[in-house]
């Protein structure tokens, strides 16, 4: 209890000067006043200037733009030619591949059929000898060719 009244005492006694504290006026001069006009028209200048050199580089920064979007177009063209390059490329190399298995394909039938007509004359001469030879005759069917 004593110390609550230790902290009211102190409250009481210090309230004059807190009271005081918000009623206090800050003295304003005539050379405050003009130091705020100069410092407006520094501020001003500077704001000016500023706004100067904003215009300049958006100028400089829309012309760098413009000359990067050129550069663009140009690598755009370049990868559209290198494509249509690389297409004609494929469309070469598939036209080849076509014509050398077509022509594998040829060979291989123009050169197996001499020999497919050997063998059709083989089958022929022994089916006839085998009418003659019963065991060829079983050999024959056992494998297919009577």
């Amino acid at each position: 209890m004593k110390k609550i009244q230790k902290v009211i005492i102190l409250l009481l006694m210090f309230m004059p000067d807190l009271i005081m504290a918000e009623n206090k006026e800050i003295p304003f001069t005539l050379d405050d006043r003009d130091r705020l006009i100069r410092t407006e028209q520094k501020m001003e200048a500077v704001n000016t200037k500023i706004d100067t050199k904003v215009d300049g580089l958006r100028s400089e920064m829309k012309a760098r733009f413009e000359t990067v979007d050129k550069r663009f177009e140009n690598m755009d063209k370049r990868f559209d030619q290198l494509f249509n390059f690389l297409w004609a490329i494929i469309g070469i190399f598939t036209t080849m591949m076509v014509s050398v298995f077509g022509f594998a394909f040829w060979d291989r039938k123009l050169s197996l059929a001499p020999m497919k007509r050997e063998d059709d004359k083989l089958k022929s001469v022994l089916r006839e000898f085998s009418r003659t030879q019963p065991k060829l005759a079983e050999i024959l069917r056992n494998a297919g060719l009577l």
